[in-house]
């Protein structure tokens, strides 16, 4: 059966056509050779080894002799027609969970993921799923498909059902246990069976029980764990851990050089994302910071009285979680009579970013304190500005648009940068040593109309690894197909259309 792909359709509004991007479950293209599955070993006696370098970021649906599903497990190399195939490294999504990101590894040399890429995979009613796949950025890589034994019926799981190689497990959530038939759950009744899932004490009442932590622990999210606070800052990360726990041990991260330092009830240590060993990945739609906090006798006994020991050593992994995608916003004040320009409020990203106004093309002080005064003409020197210099990320502003109003989704709005390209002509940008820092220069101005005293700034940011070749960063200015003229695409950063055609519109009555 030969490859499908459903077109997108258009609708008239006004002067303008406009795309709609239809549901990815009916409009995808169908991958069904046999030698795609996980079975089939290549045999180069028979021809070279296949490449999916076709793909290029449409919808696909594994079907017929290619199986119904991409494994979820390592898969050998020289398998799939290939010499890399390629495997999904997560589990797949429920219906109700939408569009959902995951990573792709491709297997070779004795590496489960010497490459990887990002791939969205969504659940389909009737149980099927649908990958949008990236073009890989060597051969010889093919994506795999699998028979997926959860997909009828979900394997007989009441929860979760995960697909192993020819075989499945039925799983449950947190606080349930599988009853003896390994397909169903149950809750955990009481803090008789296996604790109530507690992972440390658990307080039974009439009306059921409870998790608790020990002082200076919390609960986490699933009400079951007891973990160690984290605070997770723009500019740093601090964790603080009880005097209980930490017995006679000396506390220190990846950089034995940072090492906690006692409150008398907890012992703190605070470091940001560039010191200490912090390691900061990009994973999916997160900015990953991570470090570890060990614990190991002190060599001498300290001046606090530890001169025992409960434990011989400390593992305590600590991870901070933050978005990649930003808007920030800033705003001047343009006077027709002297065109001043007024500083009206700051707007921080969560993560280390700030959107300034510089006095010079140095890009070196903002304005703070004292209001600018600036003529229509003159030069607006903007800048996205790291409040921490973090190695190994860069950034992309993928929008700047000027407002009246401090509403972002004001209808009346004009483009300096859109899709990553500047749209405006007389916008200057500047090269700057930090990868996350972007300079721009362009000419002050004010919206038409007399009631529009007011211009506000607004510039959406994207962060991601620097090495990472395939990244929206990497791309840079990537031109996309306009909603009509002066709207903004609401589908965002993710939102990409499968289209096909040419589609010939009749404009003649």
């Amino acid at each position: 059966m030969p490859p499908f792909l459903l077109l997108t359709c258009l609708f008239i509004t006004g002067t303008s056509v406009s795309p709609v991007a239809l549901d990815p479950c009916s409009a995808y293209i169908s991958l069904n050779e046999p030698w795609r599955n996980t079975d089939h070993q290549l045999d180069e006696s028979q021809g070279p080894p296949l490449c999916d370098n076709h793909v290029n970021g449409e919808w696909y649906h594994f079907t017929g002799m290619a199986g119904d599903a991409m494994p979820t497990f390592c898969i050998p190399e020289n398998h799939c027609g290939t010499h890399a195939p390629v495997w999904l490294n997560g589990s797949h999504p429920l219906e109700g969970d939408g569009i959902v990101q995951r990573q792709a590894c491709a297997s070779f040399n004795g590496n489960c993921c010497l490459w990887n890429t990002t791939v969205e995979v969504k659940a389909c009613p009737g149980g099927y799923y649908v990958y949008r796949l990236t073009k890989p950025s060597v051969c010889f890589h093919v994506y795999c498909g699998h028979k997926n034994e959860c997909e009828q019926n979900n394997g007989g799981c009441s929860e979760i059902c995960v697909n192993l190689k020819n075989s499945y497990r039925c799983e449950c959530g947190v606080g349930r246990v599988l009853r003896s038939d390994g397909k169903t759950c149950e809750d955990i009744e009481g803090c008789h069976n296996n604790n109530g899932g507690c992972s440390h004490s658990c307080l039974g009442s009439e009306k059921g029980y409870q998790c608790e932590c020990p002082r200076g622990l919390v609960l986490s999210e699933d009400n079951h764990t007891c973990q160690v606070p984290v605070l997770c800052k723009s500019n740093a990360i601090e964790v603080s851990i009880p005097r209980e726990l930490v017995g006679g041990l000396e506390l220190f991260l990846t950089n034995t050089s940072c090492r906690g330092v006692s409150n008398g009830t907890h012992v703190n240590i605070l470091f940001s994302l560039k010191t200490c060993g912090t390691v900061v990945d990009v994973v999916n739609d997160k900015i990953v910071a991570s470090n570890l906090v060990t614990g190991l006798p002190k060599q001498t006994p300290g001046s606090s009285g530890d001169f025992i020991i409960r434990t011989s050593k400390l593992l305590i992994p600590v991870t901070c979680e933050f978005p990649r995608l930003y808007t920030i916003s800033e705003g001047y004040v343009p006077n027709l009579r002297n065109s001043p320009l007024e500083i009206m409020s700051r707007n921080h990203g969560i993560f280390p970013f700030t959107l300034e106004i510089f006095k010079d093309n140095e890009f070196e002080e903002p304005y703070r304190e004292a209001l600018p005064t600036l003529k229509l003409r003159d030069s607006l020197y903007f800048g996205i500005e790291p409040l921490v210099h973090v190695s190994g990320l860069e950034s992309l502003v993928e929008s700047c648009f000027a407002t009246p109003t401090s509403k972002i989704d004001e209808v009346l709005k004009y483009y300096l940068i859109r899709d990553g390209c500047v749209s405006d002509d007389s916008v200057k940008q500047y090269t700057s040593r930090d990868h996350l820092a972007k300079h721009f220069q362009v000419p002050v101005f004010k919206f038409v109309g007399k009631d529009h005293k007011e211009v506000f700034l607004h510039c959406r940011v994207l962060v991601c690894g620097v090495l990472d070749e395939r990244s929206r960063c990497a791309q840079g200015c990537h031109r996309r197909m306009r909603r009509g003229a002066g709207g903004e695409d609401s589908a965002g950063l993710q939102g990409q259309t499968l289209t096909g055609g040419p589609i010939r519109i009749d404009w003649e009555d």
